[in-house]
């Protein structure tokens, strides 16, 4: 039986990981947070045996219950106790026999650990780009600015101001994207991602709202529901590709303003060549996912975001073939290996928001998209090695996080992430 103890302070946490023979006898890995995101990058590397501490903000991450994760422990929240959180991190740090690799799942684990990387790096490895890069990408504003001196197609925006805020509505008409430059402290506010306004008023209404939290005004582009499409990249410190996967984004969970709840892989060649010319001009190093969408009226793609982390539905292309974090693992214990996608046409589903989205008639499609195949696929527990489509949760290997989901649906304050 798994030991599935969750330490509350680190010096319970540093003499657990002390005494565990497997994270003393090999590099281990250390992720944050532990929901949807973390439980995949758990399991891309567990299965390839390497050990996993998992940290969060409270105990009911669904990867806490995984069997691939090692040891686990509750932590500050970076958002609002930045400096409590890297102390936690330097008071575990001494337990490590070998280095630990640092894997966040969300941007403010990522934004927290590249700028105190110089202080972690006696007990840490931080794989990813300088907090500067990282904080320049994140920064929307800054993103396009930069896009747009490379001339990459982005869609029309400004940064909201006190000066700039009545005039917006000039330039960028109805309907209109706000974006937050902070997007977890968004989302703790609000429980989604975006807001869309559709006229002056709900313009005005909404950053009132917003208050101090920075936001973008974005044009709200022609796109159709075959429209978006990510490209996933993971790039050593050398500048070196050494995997690369496209998705096709099918549906998203709250409508408009939510995250992807189905997504399929593609073949996108040329699309996947823009996204690495874009990375490597930031000098980039570490995993990101790149969005991009089709603009019906210019029939071109545009780019939308750059995640700087693993994101969401990052199983899929673990299960295609492409094991970024396992990429990524190699090159910082000096392997180095790498790979090509090998699968196209494959699912990844997250059913709870994808029922809920389909039970209230709404998304991108009418209708149910999944197929008789499909869904036998997932009734009967065969997504472990399906091509057809796997889930975001359910395993037959792995069954913890399955039920540690139904528990967090029943409990009086659910879990919630916008992973």
């Amino acid at each position: 039986m798994q030991n599935e103890t969750v330490f509350y302070n680190a010096h319970e946490l540093k003499q657990a990981i002390e005494m565990d023979p497997l994270i003393q006898s090999k590099v281990p890995v250390l992720i944050c947070n532990s929901h949807i995101t973390g439980l995949a990058v758990a399991r891309g590397l567990g299965r390839n045996g390497v050990p996993v501490i998992a940290l969060d903000r409270e105990a009911k991450g669904i990867s806490f219950a995984s069997k691939y994760v090692s040891k686990r422990g509750v932590c500050p929240n970076p958002v609002v106790s930045e400096k409590a959180f890297i102390q936690y991190l330097l008071d575990i740090g001494p337990a490590f026999k070998h280095k630990c690799v640092l894997i966040p799942s969300m941007d403010e684990w990522a934004l927290a650990m590249a700028k105190y990387a110089d202080e972690l790096s006696e007990y840490y490895i931080w794989p990813f780009s300088s907090y500067a890069t990282i904080q320049q990408i994140l920064d929307k504003s800054q993103l396009y600015e930069r896009a747009r001196s490379l001339e990459v197609p982005i869609p029309a925006f400004e940064k909201i101001t006190t000066k700039n805020q009545s005039t917006i509505p000039d330039r960028i008409s109805y309907p209109m994207v706000l974006k937050p430059i902070n997007k977890r402290a968004f989302y703790d506010r609000f429980k989604e991602g975006l807001f869309i306004v559709e006229n002056k008023e709900q313009y005005e209404q909404k950053i009132k709202e917003a208050g101090e939290l920075e936001l973008i005004a974005q044009e709200q582009v022609n796109v159709n529901a075959n429209g978006y499409v990510t490209i996933a990249v993971y790039m050593d410190g050398e500048q070196n590709v050494r995997g690369t996967f496209a998705g096709r984004r099918l549906e998203i969970y709250p409508p408009q303003s939510g995250t992807t709840c189905l997504v399929e892989s593609i073949e996108a060649k040329d699309l996947s060549k823009r996204a690495v010319s874009i990375l490597q001009a930031f000098s980039y190093e570490g995993i990101a996912e790149c969005e991009f969408l089709y603009d019906e009226n210019e029939s071109e793609y545009k780019l939308l975001d750059i995640n700087t982390r693993p994101w969401k539905w990052i199983g899929l292309p673990i299960h295609c073939g492409v094991n970024l974090p396992y990429l990524l693992y190699s090159y910082a214990t000096g392997e180095g290996l790498t790979s090509v996608q090998n699968k196209f046409d494959t699912k990844w589903v997250y059913l709870n928001d994808y029922q809920t989205l389909k039970e209230n008639k709404q998304g991108l499609f009418d209708g149910d998209i999944l197929t008789k195949d499909e869904w036998l696929e997932i009734l009967l527990n065969n997504t472990d090695e399906s091509d057809l489509i796997i889930t975001a949760v359910a395993s037959m290997d792995d069954l913890g996080p399955s039920y540690q989901l139904l528990k967090n649906k029943f409990a009086k304050q659910s879990y919630y992430c916008p992973c």
